[in-house]
């Protein structure tokens, strides 16, 4: 067990033996071993950072100070609307953390997350997008970086079970699940196993949403639950062009990244929706922060993380229909780039009314003048 962790990892020894083992289950059989817990209490905050593509091309230093900034402002945020005991409960990181790079990219970066762990006291997740397998290392040798840092929750077993980063956190009051966050490997942009090195932006596979549904069961059909991963799927376009009958919000500057080919059709989001699923975020698309509430389901990108790669310029004076759309969604009326980070709180209240949450979008960007800083709620 990682001594220095707070809170509950389901089961140890099953996760010990799977790692030194090689060999596969079924994963099936070993539902609970795929299960991490955190304490739950009202004004839970997650902090969703994606595509933060620490590179090569990119300055660990520069990229450091960045991300300071955006976890003090997030933490100043949230002290000021729920008072100096509240904090940053989990971070989400949803893929793309590195693109072409090595080991002391990797090293840095978890070393970095660990700091700021003990410094405010959360824990993070790391998800694998397209961009983390492109890198000089092997795959194999990433997940274990993340497998045994202290304040990191991540699973990775020997399984039949599509994808690298496939694994629950359930938040637990006393003997009851109150939400289940759930995280899912979307695939990449090239296959890691068959003779092709190319293939379309990929997926949540099926047995990945019968996964999904097995551990929901267990915890119950009226326990909410949120969903992580990395790569919009196809859902989100038929969101899109149907958005006129939904709430929506945020900006659409470049198309989702499923290509609309039926062979990489997902149905996660139209079975997960039916069994209490009340958001579903991920990144990808650099351009974009788009959200649509569909039915009781918040279907959102997170805000881009940082400066690195490439990323929307917001302009109040253009003329584009995407952008006048967006700008009049966040009553924003300057220039300003579509970098920042995403936040979620849970807000269930005290009558055990489940299924609440709260979704601000931060704008952060470094400015020589004073940085610009603003928040944005759904």
């Amino acid at each position: 067990m990682k001594a220095n962790k707070s809170f509950i990892l389901l089961p140890v020894l099953s996760l010990l033996l799977t790692g030194c083992s090689g060999a596969t289950f079924d994963y099936k059989d070993h539902l609970k071993d795929y299960v991490f817990q955190m304490d739950y209490h009202q004004n839970f905050n997650i902090l969703q950072l994606t595509d933060i593509h620490w590179s090569m091309n990119s300055s660990t230093h520069e990229s450091k100070i960045y991300m300071d900034k955006v976890l003090k402002e997030t933490d100043r945020h949230i002290k000021e609307l729920q008072g100096n005991n509240a904090k940053i409960d989990l971070v989400e990181l949803t893929g793309d953390m590195f693109m072409l790079s090595n080991a002391y990219h990797v090293s840095s970066f978890v070393e970095y997350f660990e700091s700021k762990a003990s410094e405010y006291g959360f824990i993070y997740t790391a998800i694998w997008g397209n961009h983390d397998r492109h890198g000089i290392y092997n795959p194999n040798w990433l997940g274990e970086q993340f497998k045994n840092a202290p304040h990191c929750y991540y699973y990775e077993p020997e399984d039949n079970l599509y994808g690298r980063s496939n694994f629950m956190i359930n938040l637990v009051k006393g003997n009851e699940v109150k939400w289940q966050i759930a995280n899912l490997d979307s695939g990449a942009s090239f296959s890691e196993t068959s003779i092709s090195p190319f293939r379309d932006y990929d997926y949540i596979r099926k047995d990945q949403t019968d996964w999904w549904l097995k551990e929901h069961s267990l915890v119950g059909e009226s326990v909410p639950g949120i969903a992580y991963y990395h790569i919009p799927q196809d859902e989100n376009t038929t969101l899109y062009n149907n958005r006129a009958s939904y709430k929506n919000k945020f900006f659409k500057l470049e198309r989702f990244a499923d290509n609309g080919n039926e062979a990489y059709a997902s149905d996660f989001l139209d079975v997960a929706k039916e069994h209490n699923l009340k958001g579903a975020f991920m990144g990808h698309a650099h351009n974009d922060d788009w959200t649509v509430d569909w039915d009781g389901l918040v279907v959102g990108l997170g805000v881009k993380t940082g400066p690195e790669l490439y990323y929307a310029h917001i302009d109040p004076n253009s003329t584009d229909p995407a952008m006048k759309e967006g700008l009049a969604s966040v009553g924003i009326n300057e220039k300003f780039d579509l970098i920042g980070a995403t936040l979620v709180t849970i807000t269930d209240n005290e009558d055990n009314i489940l299924g609440k949450f709260d979704l601000e979008h931060l704008y952060y960007n470094e400015r020589t003048s004073g940085d610009f800083v603003r928040w944005v709620k759904w």
